[in-house]
């Protein structure tokens, strides 16, 4: 299980943090009916210093997209390619709004 929460700051104005003073730089777009946020960047904040992972010790190109399939219902996807291993995870779960 992973938790995470999303932050107004860093270079792209939006960070994804997972814990242990990792973060990626998110930006954010619209394609294909979907909000997509992709990764664009990963750091790790030990204190007061923030340091830029290099690419070989990141799991690669995270992309995480929301698309809205209508009657409150929307569908999630998380994937993260790595540039040499190829697909690492592929997640796709849909989630409905909850009825009272």
């Amino acid at each position: 299980m992973i938790h995470s929460s999303k932050r107004f700051a860093g270079p792209t104005g939006l960070e994804e943090h997972v814990g242990f003073g990792v973060s990626m730089a998110l930006r954010i777009s619209v394609a294909d009916e979907e909000l997509r946020f992709r990764s664009v960047g990963y750091s790790l904040q030990l204190g007061p210093l923030r340091l830029p992972l290099p690419n070989w010790l990141t799991p690669g190109d995270l992309t995480v997209s929301h698309r809205d399939l209508g009657c409150g219902a929307f569908r999630f996807t998380l994937e993260i390619i790595h540039p040499r291993f190829g697909m690492l995870i592929r997640q796709s779960a849909v989630f409905r709004e909850a009825t009272s």
